[in-house]
This record gives structure tokens, C-alpha cells and sequence, in this order.
């Protein structure tokens, strides 16, 4: 498993308000790192997160609207670059990942970081 980051947030750390169950009760969605894929392909990187998480991602702007703002990717603590999303799918197979979303993002600015 991999510690992935993006602005410093760690993608298993991040925490989701969640309705209470009971009043004066405060409920968080986290995810375990096993939920959380990722992989390089040359200068792409490829996640696969739950779609619950890729909201959250979307709703605090740690990934950004627009595709030409860049965010930090850090990978078990190594600094890995600059990076611009390029890509985010739906799953096509919704009885095997009915609630994962795969987001490929792009080095910008700098040679291949070797894992």
C-alpha cells in the first residue's frame, strides 16, 4: 500500500462529515489506504479513489476546476511534482467498481521522479 498525498492532503486521512446518527454526535467517513490505488505510467499518474473521496477532493478545491492549475503529489513522503488532472473517469463495470472513480493526472515542469 501507498501513502498518497495531493496539497498535502493525505488521501486516508481526509475526513467526511457524515449525517449523525443521534444528536450531539459527530459521525466522519475516512478511507484505508487499500482503498486507494495508485500507478505511474511514464509521467501519469493514475488513481483510483472512491467517488465519496473524489467529491470531497473536488468540494475543499484540493483538485482544482480548472485543468490548468497544478497540485503537489506526494508519494509515501517523496516529492513526486507538479501535476494537472488530465482525466476522470466513471467506472464502466458497476457491479465490480460501482463506487470508485479513476483520475489520471500529468507531470508538468520536470523530469520523470523514479519510484
Amino acid at each position: 500500500m501507498t501513502d498518497v498525498s495531493i496539497n498535502g492532503y493525505k488521501l486516508h486521512e481526509v475526513e467526511m462529515l457524515l449525517t449523525p446518527y443521534s444528536e450531539n454526535t459527530v459521525s466522519y467517513l475516512k478511507y484505508p489506504e487499500h482503498r486507494i490505488q495508485s500507478k505511474f505510467e511514464g509521467d501519469e499518474l493514475r488513481l483510483k479513489i472512491p467517488a465519496f473521496l473524489a467529491l470531497e477532493l473536488y468540494r475543499r478545491a484540493v483538485l482544482p476546476q480548472n485543468q490548468a492549475d497544478s497540485v503537489s503529489i506526494q508519494i509515501s513522503g517523496k516529492k513526486m511534482g507538479e501535476f494537472v488532472v488530465i482525466d476522470f473517469r466513471y467506472p464502466h463495470n458497476l457491479a465490480q467498481d460501482h463506487d470508485m472513480v479513476s483520475i489520471t493526472l500529468q507531470r508538468v515542469g520536470q523530469a520523470n521522479v523514479q519510484m
